[in-house]
C-alpha cells in the first residue's frame, strides 16, 4: 500500500512553515479545507527560509489488525533522510505544493482542528479516498523559519479484506545552507 505520509509531509513542511512564528497571528480553524489552510499560510508574514533542508522521517511504530492469519509482520523501516530544495517561488506560494501529485490529498482530505501559535502546531485531519478507504490523521510539532520536528499517527481503514492500519512517524527537518545543483525533491 502507498501511503500519502510522505508526499504530504513535503507539503505540510511548506505549509506549516509558511505560517511561521509571529506574535498575535495565532490561527486557530475547524472543518478547514486544505485550500483554506493554504490561504492562511498565504497570509502569514513570516515564512520558511528557502534553500537547502535536510529531512529524516522515521517510523516509529505500525500496527496491522485483521490480517489474514499467517500474514509476516511488517518490518520496521530505518529513518530515511532527504536533502529538498525549497523555492523561493515554493515559500512564497505554498498551495501549489499540491499541484503535482497531490491533487487527491487537496481534494479528498479535511483538517478537523488546526491550531497554531508560538511556534508550535496541532493538528487533526480526516481523508475520505475514492477506493473507499479512510485516513484519519493526527500531528503535533514545533517550528520555525528554519527548523521544524513533528509526530504524527495516522490511521488507515478500509483496506482489502477489512485491514486497518496505525503508523506513528518522527520527522525532523532542518536548513542547511543553499540549494545544491543536484536535483532534489520538491
Amino acid at each position: 500500500m502507498r501511503s500519502i505520509a510522505p508526499a504530504a509531509t513535503v507539503a505540510a513542511l511548506v505549509l506549516l512553515g509558511a505560517c511561521g512564528k509571529h506574535d498575535g497571528n495565532a490561527v486557530s480553524m475547524t472543518n478547514a479545507s486544505v485550500d483554506t489552510v493554504a490561504n492562511v499560510a498565504k497570509a502569514q508574514q513570516i515564512k520558511l527560509q528557502p534553500g537547502q533542508w535536510d529531512m529524516t522521517v522515521e517510523m516509529v511504530s505500525q500496527e496491522i489488525k485483521g490480517a489474514p492469519a499467517g500474514m509476516p509482520a511488517q518490518p520496521k523501516m530505518p529513518p530515511v533522510s532527504t536533502k529538498i530544495c525549497l523555492t523561493k517561488e515554493q515559500v512564497e506560494k505554498p498551495e501549489n505544493m499540491f499541484a503535482n501529485g497531490q491533487a487527491d490529498f487537496k481534494k479528498n482530505c479535511v483538517f478537523d482542528k488546526f491550531d497554531m501559535s508560538d511556534g508550535k502546531i496541532s493538528t487533526q485531519m480526516h481523508c475520505t479516498m475514492p477506493n473507499g478507504m479512510k485516513v484519519e490523521g493526527a500531528n503535533s510539532g514545533t517550528f520555525s523559519a528554519t527548523e521544524m520536528a513533528s509526530e504524527s499517527t495516522a490511521t488507515v481503514s478500509g483496506m482489502p479484506g477489512g485491514m486497518s492500519s496505525t503508523t506513528r512517524t518522527k520527522m525532523s527537518a532542518k536548513r542547511t545552507g543553499e540549494c545544491s545543483a543536484t536535483p532534489t525533491a520538491g
